[in-house]
């Protein structure tokens, strides 16, 4: 129990992919459903993975996502219009070109270094600079930045590139984003022809662009998260952020959290059923069951569950105990 007079914190818990997505051929797990039927359902705001964490955050639609990924990786706050320009690897399936996000590549920071210079060159003429914080995460600024409207990662890793690409002054981007192909072709090492492998580097993408927002009152004390967009999103509110723990939330949660779990995302993104049932199953007995407990015992005031699209779930003690009369 919470000491007299100390109000329980609160837990919200971020699962994107927790529904799948439009057309997922696969039910959640019995355990899952039982679960949640146990929750008030509360909308939950426009979808998407973005888009909902910002919401979490109190943060404006229109806060520039690279710019804040950069805040995560932990860069000094600035006024610049940044974008992500992360590599990808591009896979031909019949007439689609789909998208292989950056967390399926393989690059170390030597070779990282390599094709961002190459890329980076597509970009100097106007004074564009690329800073590749991690052999994945590249970042790209401009003096006058183009027009630019493009979906995130998220949004199309595992989809058609044709449905998606970028908008706002489209000629100058999708001329960069071939010219950025090109580069990355001749950069490819020999022993394959010249083809791109699964794993391999042979296109960008360009996505979040934009300023940092103005500071914002904090939604958390404290999250939990792997991500450097969700971090810097954290520092932006002044939440203390900490590395996602591997086993659980723990017992000792003291300040209303934020746990930010991607492990479905991936499985989503790639249809990937088998992995998606896995995980879920995992999260019932290491995460849901651990923090109902705590809420059930008084010792959190609540437990929020948000996805990247459906309701959001809302689990708090008076609740818990009038479904347990509801069901004598």
């Amino acid at each position: 129990m919470t000491p007299q007079g100390q109000r329980a914190p609160a837990v919200t818990v971020y699962v994107p992919g927790l529904y799948g997505r439009e057309g997922w051929p696969e039910a959640a797990p019995a355990a899952l459903t039982r679960a949640l039927a146990r929750t008030a359902h509360l909308p939950a705001g426009g979808a998407g993975y973005a888009a909902r964490a910002l919401a979490l955050f109190g943060l404006p639609p229109q806060a520039g996502l690279g710019a804040l990924a950069r805040l995560g990786e932990g860069c000094a706050r600035d006024d610049r219009w940044w974008v992500r320009c992360d590599p990808v690897h591009l896979a031909v399936d019949g007439d689609r070109l789909l998208l292989l996000d950056n967390d399926s590549l393989t690059l170390d920071g030597p070779q990282a270094e390599r094709l961002c210079a190459r890329v980076a060159e597509v970009f100097a003429a106007e004074g564009g600079v690329i800073e590749p914080l991690a052999p994945t995460r590249w970042y790209l600024t401009f003096p006058t930045p183009e027009a630019l409207e493009v979906a995130t990662m998220a949004e199309v890793a595992g989809r058609d590139i044709h449905d998606y690409l970028p908008e706002g002054h489209a000629r100058y981007w999708r001329m960069r984003l071939n010219e950025a192909q090109m580069v990355l072709h001749k950069g490819l090492g020999a022993g394959h022809g010249g083809e791109a492998v699964r794993g391999e580097a042979n296109s960008i993408w360009l996505w979040g662009p934009g300023y940092v927002p103005a500071p914002a009152a904090p939604a958390f004390a404290r999250v939990y998260t792997d991500d450097a967009l969700i971090r810097g999103m954290a520092l932006a509110t002044g939440a203390a952020v900490d590395a996602l723990p591997t086993a659980g939330p723990g017992a000792d949660i003291a300040h209303d959290t934020l746990f930010v779990l991607r492990g479905a995302q991936g499985p989503v993104q790639y249809g990937d059923t088998e992995a998606w049932r896995a995980f879920l199953e995992a999260f019932i007995t290491r995460w849901w069951g651990p923090l109902a407990a705590a809420v059930r015992g008084g010792r959190l005031a609540g437990l929020s569950l948000v996805a990247d699209r459906g309701p959001r779930h809302i689990l708090r003690p008076r609740w818990w105990q009038a479904f347990g009369r509801w069901r004598q």
